[in-house]
């Protein structure tokens, strides 16, 4: 047998020929199959899902697919998550207003750290580790609101029912504020490296529960924020109808135009999932179906190459 004939083809040439040999039959495209039930649950997620990918959000709140979690060592993110929120929730709730900080705060997140810590169920000297990381954050998140003018929160973690597009929603608003000035900001606490309000922008903005909650709220709202808890890199971040209505809050040059561009593009992605839109059509190609976990379904693997090249090219 000579050399040449023991070669080895790389493992792309045998992926192309199996694939070569599959003999794929073309399906015609039949009509999409509208929602029946218009009581989706799943919150502003589904709006998430349908900007960054149309099947996405059909396979996950229509089909019910779920990826396959994956272990971690401790709390995983959405734990930690969970942990954040019932913290600032005991916070608040306690401290109620901006009055509240000029006072010595420290007993109330230390109580507000326990009760979160024991809300997750968690023991020992895990638990432990767990109440003074958690104190340090909520000391550090204070004092960014210190330099705040004056606020009373007026809801956390409230529950919300939202009429869009042909969709009955449920959400829950992390906190609602109201402004001295009479007017309210949204608030939604964020643990991540990226947090950006950029994300609310576009036709198929890839973040909208904030949007969601200001253009349905009955209140009249004049900011939306995120609130970055990240150790060393606390901040609020998102636009405002006025100037320094938060620091770090961006004034925007026409606040009611923005809120009603969020209309149209909330009601134009509420209408896609409930008409049954339900195409792989992801956003950014590559960049969006990187971190998908319901990548087997849609079987996004046999165009990978093409994604590539797209993401590529747009870099």
């Amino acid at each position: 047998v000579k050399e040449r004939e023991l070669e080895v083809p790389p493992l792309e040439i045998y992926r192309d020929r199996i694939f070569a040999a599959g003999g794929l039959v073309a399906v015609p495209h039949e009509d999409p199959v509208p929602v029946r039930d218009n009581n989706i649950r799943g919150g502003a997620r589904v709006l998430a899902d349908q900007s960054a990918c149309p099947f996405r959000a059909f396979a996950r709140h229509r089909l019910a697919a779920e990826g396959l979690d994956e272990p971690s060592a401790g709390p995983d993110a959405m734990a930690r998550g969970n942990l954040l929120h019932a913290l600032m929730a005991g916070i608040w709730g306690e401290l109620k207003s901006s009055a509240a900080l000029a006072g010595d705060v420290r007993p109330v997140i230390e109580r507000s750290a326990a009760a979160a810590v024991k809300k997750l169920g968690l023991e020992g000297r895990f638990a432990g580790l767990e109440v003074v990381r958690l104190i340090k954050l909520a000391s550090e998140w204070l004092e960014i609101e210190r330099g705040r003018g004056e606020f009373a929160v007026e809801q956390i973690e409230e529950k919300v029912a939202i009429d869009i597009g042909g969709l009955a929603l449920k959400g829950r608003i992390d906190r609602l504020d109201r402004l001295a000035d009479g007017s309210h900001a949204l608030i939604d606490y964020k643990t991540g490296s990226r947090v950006t309000p950029t994300d609310w922008l576009g036709e198929r903005p890839d973040d909208p529960q904030l949007p969601l909650y200001a253009v349905s709220a009955a209140e009249p709202i004049s900011a939306v924020a995120f609130a970055k808890l990240r150790a060393g890199e606390m901040k609020f971040a998102g636009f405002s109808a006025e100037k320094n209505a938060i620091p770090g809050v961006k004034p925007s040059p026409d606040w009611d135009a923005l809120v009603a561009d969020w209309q149209v593009r909330l009601q134009e992605l509420a209408a896609g999932f409930s008409g049954g839109g339900a195409q792989v059509d992801p956003k950014r190609g590559l960049a969006t179906c990187r971190y998908c976990d319901l990548q087997p379904l849609c079987r996004v693997h046999e165009k990978l190459d093409s994604l590539a090249e797209e993401d590529e090219a747009s870099t």
